[in-house]
């Protein structure tokens, strides 16, 4: 049987030789007008047919073919200038009497090939295991022709050039120059004697038995090194050694994508001292790249276990050796992705496994590139071994250094400290896989620093240096390339579609979005196992998303991106995506919207823009509504610019200034003031011309905000009153109510405590009726203020707790900051500075990640507080310092200006100086929602 499998492996190098070899012969006999050229060209034909199929008697067939190659040269030879009427009568006697013996070894040819016809396993038996008494025929073919072929004087001289020509090997162009021969017999016949010889060193190559994959094997187990040292995989391997060396007949898979170190982590269980000291020499590690078919897997295990002795069943001998003692035996069988996932060969490989774990002395542990173990009819054992993950940070800084030691290196303090958070992100940019990260350190030994890498790796979308190499372990290209060209990949054509589709989500495929994105997938939930059984995608249970690690998506982007039409279908699904999650700020169903949002915030910034940028108005709208929902939670200015563009290119006015108007809001937010007081102009003017007056009401609203924050009291209360009046004439109550809040903001930081009382209260009552919990916190806390303002610290610090809980319910991360720094102002004023400490802490860490600078120099002025009570000067002056800094770069747009009016204002309620009364100053203070 194995004979049989081996030949059958030779057939594919041997038909393409087959096909030209004969097409060049054909052509031959076309130019020779003698009925001996077509009888060798029938006996060659034949010949190379056995060829396909008979591998162990490859010798004597190709010398076969030599010779009648050999034959042909001299058929040619003797007809140099001549016709076939100049010949001699000697000559045409000979050529007779050699196409009278070629036909009798043509008749015999053919009788071989009818008694061992190859394609049914008897025939192939009878032929080839039983091969001796063919082969002898075949040499004596080969001696008949030989003899055959002295009839002719020149014979000699034909073949010494015959090998003078295959020794030069100088084939190039002979097929190409046999189509500009002419019409004239003569020429025809010179000139293809003349290709002929030169082609027939490359024919004899042709016909040659190409070398077998057998041959290729390795004659014994090569274990490849592994690395010294196994960055974060300590737990890993020691709880899969304890497994092997405790666990009755342990059966084990290590699955995970390739380039996750399965083959490393194998072998340094292998070398684990447990293992070492329970299997000693009977440790057999065996890689299944080159398992191309169940009778190659068969030839590595027997190899990896060195069997020599060879009998005609090499699944015999495998058992027989393994049987053959009782000590504990551990194979461990890499990459087994190979021959498991070989068409139609499945059964086969089945039976091979199940064989050898049979035996309860024989330890077997896999490595492949899968989700879970392969083959239902083997006992694996429990609990299987979870999938291995990428690196933790820290293993990936130690790996990364390891290679690259410069990257810790000697170099300034900030320098390097900034080269340590490029470094930090680019790990984590290559999904802490350690291949890629190891191929990364090795570019930057060479020169580059992380920040330098980290820039090209985005640059050159997807990191396409990490794909150069031609083996799996030095190109991440040809790891991924193994498991997307895997014949388990190829049955299911679909389960690529779905690879390019979920490639463009950077974070991954959400189980409930799926069904959606794949409507135009056949059997994604095929597709979507078989990308899992493959490791090329991995579920996140946790998260419930089908995802990809970066080197991968970086990957199939670049070579296998999606079609225009799943595109289409993406951007459609993420429109109306965020449409059915629109909720109202401060609604009830704002919060689940919101948490939903959230999980596909990072696809949604992928997406959106792409799909602004087709022109869809659906696109613009999603775009709109998910930067409103990004002002309340972490304001980002990219997509809405998008959108602005793009209606602006495309003269859609609507659109255009609903765009602009939620710009000016995202400016506002960021307190960058002067950006958002010219887009709300434009933004206005916009609405002006679609004679939209409530759009133009909102604007002002917006203007009398910014105004506020820089202390144009008369120009912010002139924008609120006219707001006011718009509203009003359409009778939308909630808009005068903005309107009401935002005068009582102004009235407060103007010193106007009952004024400012009087407008929230009658604003908080609308909102109240309405619903509306966003408005009624924000009146709160501006409550809160005012008490504190008047020293009625408990109900301050009520007011500030109700609102935050609102705030902390709605998701709005800078409310409840705000609340945070003005319970510290209360702690502080109330010399429960241990307390005020903690908030402002907290406050300053929302304030960071919000990038709110006016937030954290708050924080900043209020540590200095703190410690100028406490005395200490040289801890006040700093804190101080930093925040005065962040007021000057602000200028007159925030804190700068507002901390100047605090002066003033104190001034005109009676005190002399801020320096005697600072105490009372950051109670008033506001960072605007």
């Amino acid at each position: 049987m194995r004979c049989w499998t081996r030949a059958k492996a030779t057939v594919p190098y041997v038909v393409g030789g087959t096909k030209i070899t004969l097409g060049v012969l054909s052509t031959v006999a076309s130019l020779i007008s003698h009925p001996c050229v077509q009888t060798v060209i029938d006996a060659a034909s034949q010949i190379i047919t056995i060829v396909e199929g008979v591998n162990a008697n490859r010798a004597d067939t190709k010398a076969l073919a030599g010779r009648l190659l050999g034959l042909l040269a001299v058929i040619s030879e003797t007809h140099k200038d001549k016709n076939e009427n100049d010949l001699s009568p000697d000559v045409r006697s000979s050529l007779n009497r050699l196409k009278s013996q070629l036909d009798e070894i043509l008749v015999e040819i053919r009788e071989i090939r009818v008694s061992t016809d190859p394609h049914t396993f008897k025939g192939f038996c009878k032929g080839v295991l039983l091969y001796g008494d063919n082969g002898g025929k075949i040499r004596e073919y080969t001696t008949r022709i030989g003899w055959a072929m002295n009839v002719e004087g020149r014979i000699g001289d034909s073949l010494r050039l015959l090998e003078v020509v295959e020794d030069s090997r100088h084939v190039r162009g002979v097929v190409d120059d046999m189509h500009v021969i002419t019409q004239d017999v003569r020429v025809v016949v010179q000139e293809t004697n003349q290709h002929l010889v030169a082609i027939s060193g490359d024919i004899a190559k042709m016909t040659r038995a190409p070398t077998s994959p057998m041959d290729t094997l390795p004659s014994s187990s090569i274990i490849p090194s592994r690395p010294p040292i196994l960055y974060g995989r300590d737990k890993e391997i020691k709880d899969i050694a304890h497994r092997i060396v405790t666990t009755e007949s342990p059966r084990y898979t290590i699955h995970g994508p390739g380039g996750i170190g399965k083959t490393a982590l194998s072998l340094g269980v292998m070398e684990h001292p447990d293992v070492t000291e329970k299997y000693g020499d009977s440790r057999h590690f065996i890689q299944c790249e080159q398992a191309t078919s169940s009778a190659l897997l068969i030839e590595l295990i027997a190899r990896g276990l060195s069997i020599e002795e060879s009998s005609n069943d090499r699944m015999k001998d495998v058992m027989s050796r393994l049987r053959s003692t009782k000590q504990p035996i551990l194979l461990i069988l890499d990459n087994f992705e190979t021959p498991w996932d070989i068409v139609g060969e499945k059964s086969r490989v089945e039976s091979i496994l199940c064989q050898t774990t049979s035996l309860p002395h024989v330890a077997i542990l896999l490595t492949m590139r899968s989700d879970a173990p392969p083959s239902t009819h083997v006992q694996w054992s429990l609990p299987w071994l979870d999938p291995i993950s990428t690196l933790a940070k820290d293993a990936a800084h130690a790996l990364y250094v390891n290679v690259d030691p410069k990257a810790d290196g000697d170099s300034s303090l900030d320098t390097l400290l900034a080269e340590l958070s490029s470094l930090d992100t680019l790990l984590a940019e290559l999904s802490y896989m350690p291949l890629a990260i190891t191929l990364m350190a090795s570019m930057g030994r060479s020169g580059p620093r992380p920040t330098a890498l980290l820039q090209a790796w985005r640059d050159k979308a997807g990191g396409i240096d990490l794909f150069r190499g031609t083996d799996k372990n030095e190109s991440v290209k040809i790891s991924i390339q193994l498991s997307i060209e895997s014949n388990r990949m190829k049955s299911v054509p679909e389960a690529l579609t779905l690879l390019s589709l979920v490639a463009m989500l950077p974070a991954g495929a959400n189980f409930e979005l799926l069904p959606s994105l794949a409507r135009n997938i056949p059997n994604f939930l095929l597709a979507q196992l078989t990308l899992s059984g493959t490791a090329l995608a991995h579920v996140d249970s946790g998260k419930q998303v089908v995802q990809l690690l970066s080197p991968v998506r970086s990957y199939v982007l670049k070579h296998h991106p999606a079609s225009d039409r799943t595109m289409h279908i993406i951007y459609d699904s993420y429109a109306q995506f965020v449409t059915r999650h629109n909720a109202p700020f401060g609604s009830t169903h704002f919060s689940r919207d919101a948490r939903v949002l959230a999980a596909e915030e990072t696809n949604l910034e992928a997406i959106l823009p792409l799909s602004i940028r087709s022109g869809s108005c659906s696109a613009i709208e999603a775009a709109i509504d998910f930067s409103r929902y990004q002002r309340y939670t972490r304001p980002q200015l990219e997509i809405i610019t998008c959108a602005v563009d793009v209606c602006r290119r495309n003269a859609n006015f609507e659109l255009l200034a609903r765009s602009l108007a939620m710009l000016g809001e995202i400016f506002y937010c960021l307190n960058r003031y002067e950006e958002s007081t010219a887009i709300y102009q434009q933004a206005s003017d916009v609405y002006e011309g679609c004679d939209d007056r409530l759009g133009m009401a909102n604007c002002l609203r917006g203007l009398g905000d910014i105004h506020r924050m820089q202390g144009r009291h008369a120009e912010a209360e002139a924008a609120f009153q006219q707001a006011s009046g718009l509203c009003g004439e359409f009778g939308d109550r909630l808009g005068v109510a903005n309107c009401q809040r935002g005068l009582g903001d102004m009235h407060r930081m103007r010193g106007w405590l009952t004024e400012a009382e009087a407008e929230y209260r009658q604003a908080f009552v609308v909102y109240e009726e309405f619903g509306d919990r966003f408005g009624m916190a924000n009146c709160l806390r501006g409550l809160g203020d005012i008490h504190g303002m008047q020293g009625q610290h408990a109900e301050a610090e009520a007011a500030y707790q109700r609102a935050s809980g609102v705030y902390r319910e709605l998701g709005f991360r800078l409310g409840v900051a705000n609340c945070l720094k003005g319970l510290g102002d209360i702690y502080r004023m109330q010399e429960r500075h241990r307390e005020a400490k903690a908030v402002f802490k907290r406050a300053c860490v929302v304030y960071k990640e919000l990038g709110s600078r006016l937030g954290v120099a708050d924080c900043a002025q209020g540590f200095g507080h703190i410690y100028r009570e406490q005395g200490r000067r040289a801890e006040a002056e700093s804190e101080y310092q930093q925040a005065s800094t962040v007021y000057e770069e602000l200028g007159d747009r925030d804190a700068q200006q507002e901390y100047s009016r605090a002066k003033v204002i104190f001034q005109e309620l009676g005190h002399k100086t801020l320096t005697d009364y600072d105490t009372d100053v950051t109670s008033f203070r506001l960072t605007t929602p």
